[in-house]
């Protein structure tokens, strides 16, 4: 099946300034694309048992590209999905949207890596910053049922200064009648604000910051074949709300580029 990128037909317009840069584009893929990659989406079950962590109430579960290429049971459709949009015309794609925006809040990463349509592109889990300027991947996200209690898989954050850029894409089933784990977009009510590191199961720091220090703006709701993609900076403030008991996954696509060095600093 011929792969279709999610930003074919997306231009500068469909850009929203509200909280920070951001688009949200509905039906990103064609029907056909989209059922294929549905039909044969790994379940949390699945990656729970490939990658050895143990399926617990509203977690979080990447099926990294690097993990797709090597495992013969993934559908070949996944594996060329996940391989054109961890690539170097994808990653330019995403500049003729957002190149503007990453030199306006990144003035500094030109100056140190060079322009940013010339960075060499390389593949997380398969190439390394020694040889690449960014690594790219596409991930298959499950996150499990919610059991016990409410919750919200993560509140109010901002990604990892090192990386260029996030994207989200919902693979949401048409069962699934959860109410909750929409996507919330902040702003700060004021400049005293403060972030809380904690450290991530990649053995990095993940940046969090307390609700009181932000405003909501913004809800998207996790709906089928609707793309969330955005420039990473200290104004890209966002989180999950609280999702509500059910035995349904929450399912997504994880798109990043990662960066050697930070790319802004976090008052902690």
């Amino acid at each position: 099946m011929e792969i279709q990128s999610i930003l074919a037909n997306v231009t500068k317009a469909d850009i929203k300034r509200d909280p920070f840069p951001h688009i949200v584009i509905k039906d990103a893929l064609n029907p056909e694309l989209y059922q294929a990659l549905s039909e044969t989406m790994p379940t949390v079950e699945y990656i729970s048992e490939k990658i050895g962590k143990p399926v617990v109430s509203n977690e979080r579960y990447n099926y990294m590209s690097a993990h797709m290429f090597k495992d013969d049971t993934i559908a070949p459709v996944w594996k060329d999905f996940a391989r054109y949009h961890s690539s170097e015309e994808f990653f330019h794609q995403f500049l003729d949207l957002f190149y503007d925006d990453l030199v306006e809040s990144h003035p500094e990463a030109e100056e140190k890596y060079g322009k940013l349509r010339d960075l060499r592109v390389g593949r997380r889990g398969a190439d390394n910053h020694e040889t690449h300027d960014i690594l790219m991947d596409c991930t298959a996200v499950i996150g499990s049922p919610v059991v016990g209690t409410p919750t919200s898989y993560r509140g109010p954050h901002v990604d990892k200064p090192y990386k260029l850029f996030g994207g989200l894409f919902y693979m949401r089933l048409p069962e699934d009648d959860a109410v909750g784990g929409d996507l919330q977009l902040y702003k700060y009510r004021s400049d005293e604000h403060k972030f809380y590191a904690s450290e991530s199961e990649y053995g990095d720091s993940r940046f969090d910051i307390d609700p009181q220090y932000v405003e909501e703006v913004a809800t998207i709701p996790y709906a089928a074949n609707t793309l969330v993609m955005y420039p990473i900076n200290r104004y890209a403030l966002h989180g999950v709300s609280v999702r509500n008991l059910t035995q349904h996954q929450r399912r997504f696509v994880a798109l990043v580029g990662d960066m050697q060095d930070m790319l802004f600093d976090l008052a902690l």
